[in-house]
């Protein structure tokens, strides 16, 4: 859908912020962004692959075994 704006922006760097905060690991700011681009990452995946894996129109994504293996 594009890059994050400013708001969601503030939004992760303020969450990576209390998070630091809470837990006194200087890296959870970084650690944050990474695993939201591994979970990005995994759901395009998901959601292409649920796309172009079936062929005809009775197929369902969220009914087939090969989507849930991710």
């Amino acid at each position: 859908m594009g890059a994050i704006n400013k708001d969601g922006m503030d939004f992760l760097s303020d969450l990576g912020r209390r998070i630091t905060q809470s837990t006194d690991d200087h890296h959870e700011s970084t650690f944050l962004f990474q695993r939201l681009s591994m979970l990005l990452l995994y759901y395009n995946a998901v959601a292409v692959f649920c796309t172009i894996a079936h062929t005809t129109a009775e197929d369902d994504c969220s009914h087939s075994s090969t989507c849930s293996s991710f």
